[in-house]
């Protein structure tokens, strides 16, 4: 183990399996809930849209309310781990009726998935604030953040390339097809029960080492306002609310591009695993960026390496399998970056703000940035439905056998192919610009840590 190191590697990797846990959720549903209500539940795009934006809304202010309840619980087992193991199952459930197709007509249906939506986004909040906070309880050592947010991201990696090809896989192996509802409602209870035993192993085994006093909070308004009042804060959400639209908006969108406008429906489990695999095999590279050169410089290469491969989406040949798959390729080596650096920067933004305001509040600080980002998604997300819809998109009315053979309109495919080339690279342009404002360098970070450690001896005497 390195000198300074306290982690166990065991650990790390147990930790890092939460995170794969989430993303096979969290992928299943980013890459796969909005082609699967319109295409066989039959919702209007525009429609489909307001249940992301809805849930999304809810889930934004309910993030903030787990984030204080778990700020300030006291259990045997921590302040983030009873969340994570007794939502596991939860979590697990509400998984699975997300992917019941049932016997309504349009409303009902439309009802039917807004309230499945809420219920998994309540259950996916009371376990993802809690995990997201855990490393920040786990070490203050600068490096071994960055080197768990690589095991963090690297198997989060895994588990969207899981819940990206795997549904692909399994819809196309064992139904024949994609547009069947009972195939998705299989892979739902099979991902459902997988999500629940692999978070409540990461609760028994994760250890959270860095205590803090109690978090006695001001309201909902003035804590957001003293957060804002930090430059690091300011700075580091907006790198993290921009880079997470942008990748977002990939994911809702990547299935509708494969499917509709290069017509790879076929090899649609090639193509979805292709970035996900170049995004694991390049994420120690990245470790060593950002080891090497620190964490806003190796954000900022990333970042500007994914805008521009995003840009080759507009003059990518549909049929062309060859163009398909370095794109691909490459699309999944600036991913890696824009998933694990700034993952690796929010722990050290509550060590600052627990220096200059006194109270270590990490609940809090990851409830305001999922509320954040999760409004700000959620609206693209509707925008993107919308315009879809708008621009002529041919939803499934009826539960059909072969949505495959459906042909979308010139304007269609246009608006999809522009939407996941400019939206995805202007995101990440401004991500860029909060990066280059962001002054946390190691030395910095290393006596914020020192002073922390003084000050809490001081307490204890």
């Amino acid at each position: 183990m390195k000198a300074g190191y306290v982690i166990p590697k065991g650990e790390k990797i147990a930790y890092g399996i939460g995170d794969l846990a989430i993303n096979i959720a969290f992928g299943s549903i980013n890459f796969y809930m909005l082609w699967f209500i319109v295409n066989i539940g039959g919702i209007a795009p525009a429609l489909a849209g307001i249940i992301f934006l809805v849930a999304r809304v809810w889930d934004a202010f309910f993030d903030y309310v787990v984030g204080r309840m778990s700020d300030n619980t006291r259990h045997p087992l921590g302040k983030s781990r009873p969340y994570i193991i007794f939502g596991a199952i939860p979590l697990g459930l509400t998984f699975i009726v997300i992917w019941y197709v049932p016997p309504f007509e349009d409303m009902g249906r439309f009802i039917y998935y807004l309230i499945a939506y809420l219920l998994y986004n309540t259950a996916l909040a009371i376990v993802a604030i809690p995990y997201g906070s855990l490393m920040a309880q786990m070490t203050q050592n600068y490096d071994e953040r960055t080197e768990l947010s690589t095991y963090r991201v690297g198997l989060s990696f895994v588990g969207t390339l899981i819940a990206a090809a795997g549904i692909a896989f399994m819809t196309d192996i064992v139904f024949k097809a994609y547009s069947k509802p009972e195939a998705f409602e299989f892979v739902g209870i099979i991902f459902g029960v997988v999500i629940a035993i692999l978070l409540i192993f990461t609760g028994f085994v994760s250890k959270e080492r860095v205590k803090g006093q109690r978090a006695n909070y001001e309201g909902f308004f003035a804590t957001i306002v003293s957060f804002l009042k930090l430059k690091e804060f300011r700075n580091t959400y907006g790198l993290f609310l921009f880079n997470n639209v942008g990748v977002g908006v990939i994911m809702a969108l990547f299935i509708f591009f494969l499917g509709d406008v290069l017509k790879v429906e076929g090899d649609a489990t090639i193509f979805m695993a292709i970035p996900l695999v170049a995004a694991i095999v390049f994420a120690p590279f990245w470790n060593y960026m950002s080891n090497r050169y620190g964490k806003r410089l190796a954000y900022i290469i990333g970042a500007v390496f994914l805008s521009l491969v995003m840009l080759l989406v507009l003059i990518l040949p549909a049929g062309n399998l060859l163009f398909t798959t370095i794109v691909c390729i490459l699309a999944g080596i600036g991913i890696s970056a824009c998933q694990i650096i700034p993952m690796s920067i929010i722990p050290d933004i509550i060590d600052i703000d627990e220096h200059q305001n006194g109270i270590r509040r990490e609940g809090a600080l990851n409830g305001i940035l999922q509320l954040m980002q999760k409004v700000a998604t959620g609206l693209s997300i509707a925008g993107v439905g919308f315009i879809i819809e708008v621009s002529g998109y041919i939803k499934a009315d009826e539960m059909v056998s072969a949505v495959e053979e459906v042909i979308q309109p010139n304007s269609a495919t246009t608006a999809i192919r522009l939407l996941l080339a400019i939206l995805p690279a202007a995101c990440f342009t401004v991500s860029i610009i909060f990066a280059w404002r962001l002054d946390i360098t190691k030395d910095r970070f290393n006596n914020i840590i020192t002073d922390l450690e003084e000050r809490r001896k001081s307490e204890m005497k």
